[in-house]
């Protein structure tokens, strides 16, 4: 397939078409356009928040955050769900050229809460993906696409409650 067609089978994936997921999951030369699909990605979220710097930056911090939350979503399904012991390509196939959705952030200032709400869509995205790379049922699915999302909230609260009583200690109060 060439580059446009995985960006046309992202779609499909983002219309939740199971045989598309099937077909990616199984292609092991998605890895590619996948991370370029995330990269560009990166590039239209920080040219919708017209950041320069972003344009660097976003990409990269897009790549590896990807990386992270799949391994995550990987040991999830497969130690504490008892999910077949599916390949990592399984998901990072069709999870990475449906986050074609996200490019949608590209439209500077209302961008960024598309893509926010891209993003949400693609938390359901990856339910069916997990559930069907996987083998386990719904519920088992969600739990494995939620552990990484509740992961980043906390982390996300104890960075920003160092941050502040930095700040807080830094004013001298």
């Amino acid at each position: 397939m060439k580059f446009g067609d995985y960006i046309r089978k992202g779609f499909e994936v983002a219309q939740l078409k199971r045989d598309v997921v099937q077909l990616l999951a199984e292609d092991k030369e998605a890895f590619g356009p996948a991370l370029a699909i995330l990269a560009i990605g990166g590039v239209c979220a920080a040219i919708g928040a017209l950041s320069l710097r972003g344009i660097i930056l976003m990409p990269i911090l897009r790549v590896v955050g990807f990386f992270i939350v799949i391994a995550i979503m990987h040991f999830v399904a497969t130690s504490v769900m008892g999910g077949r012991a599916a390949s990592v390509s399984s998901l990072f196939g069709p999870l990475g050229c449906a986050s074609v959705i996200t490019w949608i952030g590209i439209i500077p200032v209302l961008g960024p809460v598309l893509a926010f709400l891209a993003g949400l869509w693609m938390l359901v995205i990856a339910v069916i993906v997990v559930e069907h790379a996987y083998q386990i049922d719904r519920t088992k699915a969600i739990i494995v696409v939620a552990v990484p999302v509740v992961l980043g909230l906390i982390i996300g609260l104890i960075m920003s409650l160092m941050v502040g009583l930095s700040a807080w200690a830094l004013l001298g109060r």
